[in-house]
């Protein structure tokens, strides 16, 4: 009866011999864990803030990757708005349809300046026309006496004086809307400017280009 008795002693000793390990090893294992929380909290923490750093370093090159893409969108449709509205406005000026109490000049220019003017500060718009007798004479030099046969027109040589501005031009071009049937050159031009950083820098002379837009039409007899 001893000995059972001692073996129940022994028993409940080691019962309770495991126990206190068995707390002591789940005291270690949450202690474990708690540290490993701990451990990705902090590594989660630190990848916070390397993303913040490279935020900041990638944040300048997209704010200006995307103003320059806003920018140079608004100047490719400025352009063809300018372009739409010359030809328009030759449409207009080959017929010569003059506007009730205007003068032709008025009626053509008024043309590009409502459709342009949406967009671009129309002072800063320069419109010309330039009339030939013919699509031949488009654009080429008014006729002389080459003398020294060297190809250009020197001092001295006679020359045809075809628009009748009492000097000699390399463009034979008549200033205004000409007659019937003569072929007219109309152009316009904007000064562009852009304001991105950077990009006003490597475009054109100090961020401006000049928007062109031209038409040719030959007159209807009017």
């Amino acid at each position: 009866m001893a000995k059972g008795t001692d073996l129940m002693k022994m028993s409940r000793n080691t019962f309770a011999g495991y126990k206190v390990l068995d707390v002591r090893n789940t005291l270690s294992q949450n202690r474990g864990f708690h540290l490993r929380r701990l451990d990705i909290v902090s590594f989660q923490r630190s990848e916070d803030g390397a993303t913040a750093v490279e935020f900041a370093m990638v944040a300048p090159v997209l704010l200006f990757m995307t103003f320059a893409i806003v920018e140079s969108g608004i100047a490719f449709a400025a352009d063809i708005i300018l372009k739409n509205a010359t030809y328009d406005a030759a449409r207009t000026g080959r017929t010569g349809f003059v506007s009730e109490d205007s003068t032709q000049d008025a009626t053509v220019k008024q043309k590009i300046l409502s459709q342009a003017g949406m967009i671009m500060d129309v002072d800063k718009l320069v419109i010309t026309s330039l009339s030939y007798k013919s699509f031949d004479d488009l654009k080429k030099p008014e006729p002389f006496v080459d003398k020294n046969k060297n190809g250009l027109r020197d001092d001295g040589e006679n020359y045809t004086d075809v628009n009748g501005n009492g000097k000699y031009d390399l463009d034979q071009g008549t200033t205004g809307y000409g007659g019937t049937a003569q072929v007219v050159l109309y152009t316009a031009t904007y000064p562009w400017t852009f304001h991105t950083p950077i990009l006003k820098e490597v475009i054109g002379n100090n961020g401006t280009i000049a928007l062109t837009a031209t038409a040719v039409v030959q007159n209807e007899p009017y």
